[in-house]
């Protein structure tokens, strides 16, 4: 199986549309519940799923090597935040979608079994509480680092802040969310 950097470069010097299809199918679950958790419909992260990817390809000849995942979900953010801009809307994270569901069970599974899954029911409202006790900038980092798997100097660098900041709102996060969920 290839690798993600070698698809992106397949795509990007000789117009490989499979290998971009493979790209897209390869990081679209994590991709969705990243805008999904940012944005304040399902709706919103579907346009902006479509739109990081046309920016993918609009930029694919910029790209010079690295680990693909992060630079996608920095391309996904900044997607999300101009949606925001656009539409003048401020979305806080812990708010309930249109089908009552929060940015914790937006995050997918991989493929729970059961059991799992009614475990995971059982303590779904005392995440979905901590997740919104949780203060902007370290519910940021969480998700950044969570889902985009961004280091902590990506991350301070797309949120404009210092390195040092950046660690310490990924230590309120954990901390807060083991004194609250009890671990």
């Amino acid at each position: 199986m290839e690798e993600d950097s070698e698809l992106l470069f397949a795509y990007s010097r000789r117009g490989d549309v499979e290998s971009l299809s493979a790209l897209v199918r390869r990081h679209a679950v994590w991709m969705q519940a990243f805008l999904r958790a940012l944005l304040p419909t399902a709706a919103d992260a579907e346009d902006a799923f479509q739109e990081t990817w046309v920016r993918v390809v609009k930029s694919a000849g910029k790209y010079r090597g690295g680990k693909v995942k992060p630079y996608l979900a920095v391309i996904a953010r900044s997607v999300a935040i101009d949606r925001l801009r656009r539409t003048g809307r401020v979305v806080s994270l812990d708010v309930d979608d249109e089908e009552g569901s929060s940015a914790a069970e937006r995050i997918p599974d991989a493929a729970p079994s059961p059991r799992e899954r009614l475990e995971a029911k059982a303590t779904s409202e005392d995440v979905r509480e901590a997740v919104r006790a949780l203060p902007e900038g370290p519910r940021q980092v969480l998700l950044m680092r969570i889902e985009g798997e961004l280091s902590f100097r990506e991350i301070a660098s797309e949120l404009g802040v210092p390195l040092g900041t950046a660690l310490t709102w990924m230590r309120v996060a954990t901390l807060k969310l083991k004194k609250m969920l009890g671990d």
